[in-house]
């Protein structure tokens, strides 16, 4: 398999140890961006993986590239225009202190990236698999049209489209409501992560479930997917990961999947002592494009991308390292977090 994921790419600053933003002197560094991250997933996990997107022409962007390089993910296709990396500052929480997040990626490369950048056929040469968020569509018009000329490429093409259906309300400032945008990207869709809420707000549709305080099964969540799929019928498969917070340090994770006439879930994994949560759904979307390719039965496929999501609660980053293997100790462990010898 050969993925292209389109996206912003990002660095992050974070507040070391659990401090807050008030009293930080300094921050780490972290490269990463939520379809990029997917990118350097698979990548790992042995796709080959490229990343369409923006980058300055400066030691910034320099740096961006030399973390995706560290996992051999194709940067041929990162236009080296604009004058800004996208930022985002986190200070991360603990116990029952939530953590928090400011985001200055105003006027950030991508937003002038435009299709007329892009040589499509080269861009897409050998690519089996196309993955967009959410996020990318609502970043500038620039931005969208460039993800929709790639949805409306790769489906032509006859390339599997995944996305990830993130909602930054504030990110849609450019005079376009997101069911106009959204929509027609959906339209060639097969497959979909989104929770109630998120589905609402960019499609319209009226989510029953979303008034659920706390999801616990998937047939809870099964109208509303299949009111999905009956509105947007390229899609075969809609997931969510279900997350029950008890604190900021420790979080129930489960997943679901619904596809065209089955609906699985994968079992709970309680995770203490949270390390990093950010990049945890990626690392899940990561996951769920690998399992439902690589293992005959859905339920595995469902059961890896929760483990690795899981996984990468542990690992600092935005992203998970590792490989398959280390992600099977966790779905078939029957007791977690013994020392392997």
């Amino acid at each position: 398999m050969k993925i292209l994921s389109i996206g912003e790419l990002l660095m992050r600053l974070t507040v070391p140890d659990n401090l807050k933003f008030t009293q930080a002197n300094e921050f780490r560094l972290n490269i990463g961006g939520s379809e990029a991250n997917v990118a350097m997933i698979l990548a790992q996990l042995g796709w080959d993986a490229s990343v369409l997107s923006a980058l300055p022409n400066n030691d910034l962007g320099d740096r961006v590239l030399q973390e995706l390089h560290r996992f051999k993910v194709d940067t041929a296709h990162i236009a080296r225009i604009g004058e800004r990396v996208g930022l985002y500052f986190l200070e991360e929480g603990s116990s029952i202190r939530s953590s928090r997040i400011i985001y200055d990626r105003g006027h950030a490369s991508i937003n002038d990236l435009t299709p007329e950048h892009i040589d499509w056929d080269a861009v897409f040469e050998g690519v089996t698999h196309l993955h967009w968020s959410g996020i990318t569509p609502a970043l500038s018009l620039n931005a969208a049209m460039v993800c929709q000329e790639a949805v409306d490429r790769a489906y032509d093409l006859g390339v599997s489209i995944s996305c990830d259906l993130h909602f930054r309300k504030n990110l849609w400032a450019y005079g376009k409501k997101p069911i106009e945008v959204i929509s027609p990207l959906l339209e060639k869709s097969a497959t979909v992560l989104g929770d109630p809420s998120t589905i609402q707000s960019l499609t319209g549709l009226e989510m029953e479930s979303k008034k659920i305080t706390a999801i616990e099964s998937v047939d809870q969540l099964l109208p509303d997917y299949r009111k999905l799929m009956d509105r947007f019928p390229s899609i075969k498969g809609v997931s969510m990961l279900l997350r029950t917070i008890q604190s900021a340090s420790h979080h129930n994770l489960k997943a679901v999947l619904v596809t065209d006439n089955e609906a699985f879930e994968a079992a709970t994994i309680k995770v203490d002592n949270i390390k990093d949560r950010i990049g945890g759904g990626d690392a899940y979307m990561a996951g769920l494009l690998y399992g439902l390719n690589h293992y005959k039965a859905k339920q595995d496929g469902l059961k890896f991308a929760l483990a690795i999501s899981a996984l990468k609660h542990t690992i600092s980053g935005d992203y998970f390292t590792g490989k398959a293997e280390e992600v099977e100790q966790i779905m078939n462990a029957t007791q977690l977090g013994k020392i392997i010898r």
